[in-house]
């Protein structure tokens, strides 16, 4: 990433040092995650307008601005990633049942409601291939190749130390995906208060063959904001339609 991120964090340091004995210790890229969450709630309108600059014109779009909104969308108020892996498995099971036209409608419009889902982009360029709209194809494609970039080169996934930093749970697949392994099995540890996805990964079969022994190669993945912030928000969400629901008032 480029160096003026450096810039970024002297504004944020001393800022940033007032919650680190609160979260666990995290960064990406360099970047505390907890001077992340202070930038996102100070200058909320410098991360609108990444989005705007990221949704109409990302050929303009630098890559640290990008690792800054992709994670940093984390902490922004829409960000709940339960409900957005669902609808955009929705779109996958339309295209599934080959009503391109549908799935890109729908597709389409929840471009502006999750614009950093990788898995969207990847779908959206898939179906307009499938159609014949080689451009809009090519459009679509490098977005998700400019998106999953992010997580992908934010660590080895060797170990807890080194583990990729995703935003949602659909992001390990694809970078699996990349890596041309496939999933045998996952469970979820936690270290140091945070929890990580170890998946059990072998390279993709030819054929269809079962395996006598389990895979030695394991990924790791660092699922702190999809597992605690963003469970947390919609729990939060839960409970406040609960209240509306059943008229509930607050003592």
């Amino acid at each position: 990433m480029k160096k003026n991120i450096l810039i970024i964090l002297t504004i944020i340091l001393f800022s940033a040092s007032i919650f680190a004995q609160n979260t666990p210790a995290m960064k990406v890229y360099g970047l505390p995650i907890d001077s992340l969450r202070i930038m996102v709630k100070q200058h909320p309108k410098y991360f609108d307008h990444l989005k705007n600059k990221w949704l109409k014109a990302p050929e303009k779009m630098k890559e640290d601005e990008l690792m800054l909104l992709y994670y940093g969308s984390a902490f922004m108020k829409n960000y709940k990633p339960v409900q957005e892996d669902k609808a955009i498995e929705k779109i996958a099971q339309t295209m599934a049942e080959f009503d391109f036209e549908k799935a890109l409608k729908e597709g389409q419009q929840l471009v502006n409601v999750y614009p950093l889902n990788s898995r969207l982009y990847m779908l959206l360029g898939y179906t307009f291939k499938k159609i014949g709209q080689k451009k809009k194809a090519e459009y679509y494609y490098k977005k998700y190749a400019d998106l999953i970039r992010i997580p992908l080169y934010s660590g080895s996934g060797k170990n807890y130390d080194q583990a990729f930093i995703v935003r949602n749970i659909s992001d390990e697949y694809l970078i699996l995906n990349q890596k041309d392994l496939e999933l045998v099995l996952q469970e979820v540890r936690y270290k140091n208060q945070k929890p990580f996805d170890v998946l059990g990964v072998k390279p993709k079969s030819k054929n269809n063959k079962r395996m006598s022994v389990l895979p030695k190669e394991k990924l790791y993945f660092n699922i702190y904001l999809p597992f605690f912030i963003g469970q947390h928000k919609t729990y939060k969400m839960l409970q406040a339609e609960a209240k509306r629901k059943y008229k509930i008032k607050e003592k």
